[in-house]
């Protein structure tokens, strides 16, 4: 059976927007509107159900100078007007701002203090948390033990947002303590992009504080750009594995300074740290040779190939001459002869020779001149005959033009010569794709026509 609506009586309490009256502060002593104090269910306000501090006293003593949130003084404030502090209704009520003005960017939205504060207090005076007092609060571990998120994600959020319960980490042996982790731009795109690559988060709900995550994040996207690593599950898998073992390396090399930064340190421990360091690193190698992953054991690697090292020597083994060294214009430029000139002479001026060594470099100097000068003779008559040839190719050519035959193939030019009882020497052929009309020589032969009629 449904129940009855009462009627109304004319008693029951005005909305709280609609509540009229004063209020005096009891940290600014002003007096202000009902309205100017959040509400409160708390038996100790059921006077008018308002806390005893309005809400400028709230914002200003929870704020720091540039608008972020101070959580231990915002703690200490919840303590002093007797109302719940809950990190998770914090990070809900960050999340719901960043939704609502999703214009401002991730990095910015810390900056609205305020604007995050006046919805914490909207979601604490809902139904669930208005009666509540700091005392319960404290009793829950200042976490809502019932909501939906991960254990990881809980654990985050209270490493996130400080409390004045918190004890300073007295335990120098541990290099994570609980200060908030900063994420800059570069650190959101590697998560973003490494999420967006495998398709979920690999890091969610494993026990990983905000600082590892990032680490594990940038060290992951570095091995998403590698080839053939985002198309195999199975290396994708050795990968991520593989970054959480670094994260543990790196997590085993702080100990170990801070343990040798001592006085006093004990060489047992730092051992121990060395022997589980050691023996991570060999499950690092082992994961990437059999995955290969690393440059070392990947035999279709291409790391280094579009260096211009690799390049040039690919240009040197297909045979382009274009980048051998020319060492005739180097040893025969006029810097490299001035440092002949002055290393000879500094030679000859500390040489004291006898007779016997004088003749021997003399018979040395005069078997050195017969040799090149036998080389230069050969060489001569080598470039006289390329020379000869060269005049015998361009009036053949002349002759060829000068009948008007076209030619575009070396195949035309091959049949033009043997029909007319005409041969090019075997060691100068022309290019397969020989278009006479587009050869330089065409142009100097119509040069010579020219300068012919000329003459004429």
């Amino acid at each position: 059976m449904p129940k009855l609506k009462q009627p109304k009586t004319g008693n029951e309490p005005l909305p709280a927007n609609q509540q009229k009256g004063e209020k005096k502060c009891n940290f600014c002593h002003e007096t202000k509107k009902v309205t100017s104090f959040y509400i409160s269910k708390n038996p100790l306000h059921s006077a008018d159900e308002r806390v005893p501090i309005c809400k400028d006293c709230v914002m200003k003593a929870s704020l720091n100078e540039d608008g972020t949130i101070n959580d231990l003084e915002f703690n200490k404030i919840l303590k002093a007007i007797d109302r719940p502090y809950y990190k998770d209704i914090i990070e809900s009520s960050v999340q719901s701002f960043a939704k609502e003005h999703s214009y401002i960017e991730e990095d910015k939205i810390k900056f609205y203090g305020k604007e995050i504060l006046s919805i914490y207090f909207r979601c604490i005076a809902m139904r669930q948390d208005r009666e509540k007092s700091y005392e319960d609060s404290e009793k829950d571990g200042f976490m809502h033990q019932n909501n939906n998120r991960p254990k990881s994600a809980k654990e985050r959020i209270a490493q996130k947002y400080a409390d004045i319960n918190e004890k300073p980490d007295e335990d120098t042996d541990s290099p994570t303590g609980n200060a908030e982790t900063k994420w800059t731009k570069k650190d959101k795109q590697n998560m973003k992009y490494v999420i967006s690559t495998i398709g979920y988060d690999p890091y969610e709900d494993i026990g990983l504080v905000d600082a590892d995550r990032k680490y594990c994040y940038n060290i992951l996207s570095g091995y998403c750009d590698t080839d053939g690593i985002s198309e195999d599950g199975h290396k994708m898998q050795g990968v991520i594995e593989m970054t959480m073992l670094y994260c543990q390396c790196k997590k085993i090399t702080e100990t170990m300074n801070i343990e040798l930064a001592k006085e006093e340190p004990d060489d047992a421990k730092i051992q121990k740290l060395t022997a589980s360091k050691t023996s991570l690193l060999s499950s690092i190698a082992t994961i990437a040779k059999d995955n290969n992953i690393a440059s070392n054991y990947n035999k279709n690697s291409k790391q280094g190939q579009s260096s211009l090292t690799s390049k040039m020597k690919e240009m040197a083994e297909n045979g382009y001459q274009e980048i051998a060294v020319n060492f005739f214009d180097i040893k025969t430029s006029e810097a490299f002869r001035q440092i002949d000139e002055i290393s000879n002479n500094n030679i000859a001026n500390q040489l004291t020779l006898d007779n016997n060594e004088y003749s021997e470099i003399v018979k040395e100097q005069r078997e050195m001149i017969q040799k090149y000068d036998v080389e230069l003779e050969t060489l001569k008559e080598e470039n006289s005959e390329l020379l000869s040839d060269i005049d015998k190719l361009i009036s053949e050519y002349t002759c060829i033009y000068s009948t008007g035959v076209e030619i575009s193939s070396y195949e035309d030019m091959q049949n033009y010569l043997m029909q007319n009882n005409t041969s090019i020497e075997a060691s100068f052929p022309l290019p397969l794709n020989f278009n006479f009309k587009g050869n330089p020589v065409f142009l100097t032969i119509k040069e010579e026509e020219e300068s012919e009629k000329d003459r004429g």
